[in-house]
């Protein structure tokens, strides 16, 4: 057993347990703050189906391109712990961590609204918003299944994007001679 092993995969699984919940939290958050339509938790609270598809659909989504985007983190830190890279210290992997996180869920957050905001654009005889305040769980459920198809396009790229950003050791100049 490798106690270096054994210390980055329990953090590791601590970095991932608390993204799931602030996953969970801000789009939850997120979510009542943007609905002018209704008052999202006394919905919940009446059973409103329409309004708990929509949101399962939200967290899903979120929870997709967050864990995408963190795959690279991981394997910043594991590379760091297992061998320092000269060209980066502490401060600045701690940096590099915070930078991919606060990007994922930007990147997030804004993937969920503007799908939201486009679907209503192409549907534009239906007040999504109305009808989900009145439990219409036909809407809540097409705009869950907008938003997790949305997601899980753009978590690749945003995979794509977060491992283009992490910093990697030269391997330094190879020359074949004829």
């Amino acid at each position: 057993m490798n106690p270096v092993t054994t210390l980055l995969a329990l953090f590791e699984f601590l970095l991932t347990a608390l993204l799931a919940l602030a996953v969970v939290y801000v789009n939850y958050r997120l979510f009542i703050a943007t609905n002018r339509d209704y008052d999202a938790e006394v919905e919940m609270k009446k059973d409103n189906l329409g309004a708990a598809a929509l949101l399962a659909g939200m967290l899903v989504g979120g929870g997709l391109i967050v864990r995408e985007g963190i795959v690279p983190v991981a394997s910043l830190v594991r590379l760091y712990v297992s061998a320092p890279l000269p060209y980066l210290n502490a401060w600045q992997v701690a940096g590099l961590v915070a930078g991919h996180l606060g990007l994922v869920f930007v990147v997030a957050i804004y993937t969920i609204s503007l799908s939201l905001r486009f679907w209503g654009w192409l549907t534009p005889h239906i007040d999504e918003g109305a009808e989900l305040g009145r439990g219409n769980i036909s809407v809540g459920m097409v705009l869950g299944a907008v938003v997790l198809m949305v997601s899980l396009f753009v978590s690749d790229g945003v995979s794509r994007l977060t491992k283009s950003l992490v910093p990697q050791p030269s391997m330094g100049h190879v020359q074949i001679e004829r």
